[in-house]
């Protein structure tokens, strides 16, 4: 497990991207429709923020008056507005607690990858399957994944197992109820996207810095260095997909995904990327697909614009031994699967739980 500190925004990870991710920012352009005004999905006003009604006087000013009336009418009156006065405080500071903690509930949020160029919505294999557990109070969040050929029962198969990634092609509900019969868990939200649409993200971001565990090449595209690498969108598509440069295969490139995870973090969550929000969200409108409600995606932009918090983002990736077996997808032939391995299943539950559930950072 590789353990990364990250200083990112106030608010949930939402800069997480890719064919696989995408963190805060980016996620509030994808319920906008082609043409809509970038002004909806603008950061909220401090207000908003705060919960705060800002035409409301200062304290200072309640406690003025009530001195003042305390030389006019007496002590016994001004115990009586006094006593109002901080009841309604504490009604004010309860309701503002009871709206910040509804803003920062931990979720779990699936990142789905699918194997085609072209249009947003085409149904295709997801090759690219990670979950994120997110706990807004510690600041932590737990990174999933799953090979694509992991041997599993879908909702739609009867008790049928079939690979992972053949999930997408029954509609990304399909790939999330997959995910949560493996693990026992509810995933709250989905990312959806591409190969074209990862492209055009990363290059419309500028690229990004993404740290490599190994050298290696993507021919004609590039050779890619032990540590960090600028990557334009096409090499970090190549750099997400290639597995065949590696020992082991399927699990590395898991491991590079969620390297790539880690390093849009950075890249949504930098000051020109905020200062510069509506205009890029306009140019990513339609690269992706999410059911992510756009008051909650609000929420975070505006946490994320209060404050720089330390996060920890921990990675896992479930193992397991290869096979052949008929699929639900193609039964009248036996294809190579991942067996999966029950203890690491079992462990990747367990983080998830975990951060979910904690309480201290």
């Amino acid at each position: 497990m590789r353990r990364t500190n990250l200083f990112i925004k106030r608010g949930i990870l939402w800069g997480i991207g890719g064919s696989l991710v995408l963190p805060a920012c980016l996620l509030s352009g994808c319920s906008l429709k082609p043409g809509e005004p970038a002004q909806e999905i603008s950061a909220p006003t401090a207000a908003e923020i705060t919960g705060e009604d800002m035409s409301d006087s200062a304290p200072e000013e309640r406690t003025g008056n009530g001195e003042e009336a305390s030389g006019t009418e007496g002590a016994s009156g001004n115990e009586g507005e006094a006593g109002g006065t901080e009841e309604i405080k504490e009604e004010e500071t309860s309701a503002s607690e009871e709206e910040e903690s509804a803003q920062l509930e931990s979720f779990v949020l699936y990142f789905s990858g699918i194997d085609v160029w072209g249009w947003v919505d085409t149904q295709s294999r997801s090759d690219v399957n990670i979950i994120a557990a997110v706990n807004p109070d510690t600041r932590h969040i737990q990174l999933i994944n799953t090979p694509r050929d992991y041997y599993v029962e879908m909702p739609v198969s009867d008790g049928m197992k079939d690979k992972l990634t053949h999930a997408g092609i029954y509609g990304v509900e399909n790939s999330v109820g997959t995910l949560e019969i493996l693990y026992g868990i509810e995933i709250d939200y989905y990312i959806r996207m591409n190969f074209s649409g990862f492209e055009s993200i990363i290059d419309t971001l500028g690229g990004v810095d993404v740290y490599s565990e190994y050298d290696f090449t993507v021919e004609p595209i590039k050779h890619y260095t032990e540590g960090y690498n600028h990557l334009t969108g096409l090499e970090a598509l190549a750099f997400v997909r290639e597995r065949h440069a590696f020992a082991s295969g399927d699990n590395q490139r898991g491991r590079n995904q969620m390297a790539l995870i880690q390093a849009m973090v950075d890249k949504v969550c930098s000051v020109e990327f905020l200062l510069n929000y509506s205009e890029i969200m306009e140019e990513l409108t339609d690269m992706f697909r999410t059911n992510v409600p756009l008051e909650l995606i609000a929420d975070m932009v505006g946490n994320q614009l209060l404050d720089k918090t330390e996060w920890t983002v921990d990675t896992y990736s479930v193992t397991g031994s290869g096979g052949s077996e008929k699929t639900y997808s193609v039964p009248g032939s036996k294809a190579y699967v991942m067996i999966p391995d029950e203890e690491d299943v079992a462990e990747a539950a367990k983080l998830i739980e975990g951060v979910l559930n904690e309480t201290e950072r």
